[in-house]
């Protein structure tokens, strides 16, 4: 899932336009991006991102800073528990 700031008709042309294979989630009250700690420069929130297991538990997170240090995804996506 991706959440963005944009309005719901602004986000459902967006996920039209670009044919996403996953859902896009509307906030533009950030609601999500403050609940779950990310930054905001220059009146919009920084990019982050959370790795969610099955049990809704946050097991790999990445807040975007001004210098970013993205971890690669395979690293990410080791983190996921095996079942």
């Amino acid at each position: 899932m991706v959440v963005t700031t944009t309005d719901v008709p602004t986000s459902k042309l967006i996920a039209e336009d670009l044919a996403l294979p996953y859902p896009l989630l509307s906030d533009p009250g950030w609601a999500v991006f403050k609940g779950y700690g990310a930054g905001a420069a220059l009146g919009a929130p920084l990019p982050a991102e959370f790795l969610i297991d099955g049990s809704g538990r946050v097991v790999a997170r990445y807040l975007c800073d001004l210098v970013p240090n993205h971890p690669p995804l395979d690293a990410t996506l080791a983190r996921i528990p095996a079942r």
